[in-house]
């Protein structure tokens, strides 16, 4: 008797704890096909790109920086490896729970601070008054950036209902500082005349006030927006929210917080970075007398870097305090995302749609009240484009547009960007990929996702200088290849964190058998791009928006053959209030290509591959 044709294309299978077993319903034929695992050698090479390049152009200048400033200033740096060890130490007693060994952690908590505390005097001491106060005031920019998180946080839980309200408040985060600091010191000026502002002690105070609204208004929008799909991915999955609103209100927050860790992590490098390295809204927002009143460390940095009759050493030691500063933010994230096992980047196929709740007509009018003014800077920048010298018209665009500087400088900075992207993208998957295959409790990826984070957010003083003499020496100034190579390097770091989080499976399930199971390299390669699709093509748009908006590496790396756009604006804005028209209509041509790419991208690739949720 034999079975009707329809049984035999039924698949008999089960699956217990991982294991899916399958019953062939008809006779295996053929030979048996040879295999083998997969040779190790290919992950190793396929690791050497990032691997070189990284340890070539930032440890090694890191390590270079921290030698120059031991010869020129040891106190600086004694300084700072106390303020360090003791303030490691202060998080870790701080983290420590329970009533063991309770009367060590007493007598440590005042050692420990002693040495934060004698290493700050000593520091202020070495660095000087001008260099102490360019430290404060980027320790203020820090603390801007924490209070910053936390209010977003919180208005992404009160709007995380709106829907179509927050696309002006993400448009900011594609358009660079310099761009925003133009526009801001219009709209200041303006108001400053409007007002009759005439001291220079309230200029001071006037100006500081703009630096922070251009840099709320960049980074708001973006911060918020994340943080309100993670929540709405964290209520779309059903164990997640019965865990989050488990308990009463008090305990909600920081349940909140436990699950929104990995968000929290990459969103808070991105703000850290940004508020310690506040450069290019300086330079270009600020009117040059008044810029040494309100600088930052950055721009304190860049001047004894820029000065030939300073050693290099001078410049080089005066950075670590702010690289100290950085990475002990960021270590302080990262302690629940280095032991991640699940992957938090990647949308569930499924996912369960959430009720909403109609929005109160209150909170629609403070929305569209806010996203209303987020548009302002952008109206600004139109209005001064077409307010002309010779009065209203398309003049400055004109001019802007037929300017064979710019239009090359946008060029170059199309091709850099385009490059370095590439390079971030295929350099970084194979890293990623093996580091997620790694067991999270493991010593070897507790290490390397430390290392990661610690080297996203490096400043740029700690490898630029270096770098830079280098490329002088052997007469690589003013072509694209150093700042394609530095950009990439510089972005593979918070790359690879991305896609390792996106890559991540728990062991012994499906998902890590289909992700990290024997396969061939084109088979690996279609599983991380079914798995970590939008993960990479968010890593690739930040890097692409990041390099197109850089100044301060093009700055101090390229020279009259590779200039990019911004170091043009620059220029121009030396004689600010004669070209604001051309400098409002050429900051304009250089937000479009960043702004579309962020918008055409944002519901697709940036939310899911950062958040793991969808904007609905």
């Amino acid at each position: 008797m034999t079975d009707p044709p329809e049984a035999a294309n039924e698949r008999a299978d089960f699956a217990s704890h991982g294991l899916l077993l399958e019953l062939a319903t008809r006779r295996m034929r053929g030979p048996l096909v040879a295999g083998s695992h997969p040779r190790r050698w290919l992950g190793w090479v396929a690791g050497l790109p990032a691997t070189v390049l990284t340890v070539s152009l930032v440890v090694v200048p890191v390590v270079w920086t921290v030698v120059s400033a031991v010869r020129a200033r040891p106190l600086v740096v004694a300084s700072c490896a106390l303020v360090a060890f003791g303030a490691v130490g202060v998080a870790q007693l701080a983290r420590q729970r329970g009533d063991r060994n309770a009367w060590i952690r007493w007598g440590l908590w005042p050692v420990l601070l002693g040495l934060v505390v004698a290493g700050l005097v000593v520091l202020g001491t070495a660095l000087g008054r001008d260099g102490s106060w360019a430290y404060a005031r980027t320790l203020v920019w820090v603390l801007f950036g924490v209070v910053l998180l936390v209010v977003a946080l919180g208005i992404a839980w009160w709007g995380r209902d709106s829907r179509w309200l927050w696309w002006p408040l993400i448009v900011p985060v594609g358009i660079s500082a310099v761009v925003s600091g133009v526009a801001f010191r219009l709209i200041f000026q303006y108001l400053g005349d409007r007002l009759g502002i005439e001291s220079v002690g309230v200029y001071r105070f006037w100006f500081a006030a703009m630096l922070g609204s251009a840099f709320l208004w960049t980074w708001f929008g973006f911060v918020t927006g994340l943080f309100r799909a993670g929540i709405r991915a964290i209520e779309s999955d059903p164990a997640r929210a019965h865990y989050l609103h488990l308990g009463a209100d008090g305990t909600k927050a920081r349940r909140l917080d436990a699950q929104l860790r990995p968000v929290v992590l990459i969103v808070g490098l991105a703000v850290g970075v940004a508020a310690a390295r506040v450069f290019d809204v300086v330079l270009i927002g600020v009117p040059g007398s008044l810029q040494y009143q309100v600088d930052s460390a950055t721009v304190h940095w860049w001047r004894l870097a820029v000065d030939s009759e300073i050693e290099p050493g001078v410049a080089a030691a005066y950075g670590l305090p702010l690289a100290v500063l950085v990475g002990f933010v960021a270590w302080l994230l990262q302690p629940d995302v280095r032991t991640q096992k699940t992957s938090w980047s990647v949308p569930r196929r499924h996912a369960v749609e959430v009720a909403r709740h109609p929005p109160k007509p209150l909170r629609v009018l403070v929305m569209l009240t806010v996203s209303a003014v987020a548009l302002l800077p952008i109206v600004a920048l139109i209005v001064a484009a077409l307010r002309d010298r010779d009065g209203w018209g398309f003049g400055a665009v004109t001019r802007m547009w037929r300017d064979p500087a710019l239009l090359r400088s946008l060029e170059t900075t199309a091709w850099v960007a385009g490059l370095a992207t590439v390079v971030v993208v295929a350099a970084g998957v194979p890293v990623a990929y093996r580091l997620a295959a790694l067991r999270p409790n493991r010593p070897a990826a507790n290490i390397a996702v430390v290392s990661l984070v610690v080297l996203s957010v490096l400043p740029v003083q700690s490898y630029l200088g270096p770098v830079n003499t280098f490329i002088d020496t052997y007469g690589l100034s003013g072509t694209r290849i150093p700042l394609i190579l530095l950009h990439a390097a510089a972005g593979l770091p918070i790359a690879i964190l991305v896609l390792r989080g996106a890559l991540l499976a728990a062991p012994g399930t499906p998902a890590a058998d289909a992700l990290h199971g024997l396969a061939g390299p084109g088979t690996i390669a279609r599983r991380v791009l079914t798995t970590a699709g939008p993960a990479l093509g968010a890593v690739a748009v930040l890097e692409f928006i990041q390099v197109w908006n850089d100044f301060v590496i093009g700055l101090l790396i390229s020279g009259a053959g590779a200039t990019p756009w911004s170091l043009l604006l620059w220029g121009e804005a030396r004689q600010f209030n004669e070209n604001s028209a051309q400098l409002a209509a050429g900051a304009l041509m250089s937000a479009i290509l960043p702004v579309a790419l962020l918008l055409a991208t944002w519901r697709r690739w940036l939310v899911p591959g950062l958040t793991g949720g969808v904007l609905r």
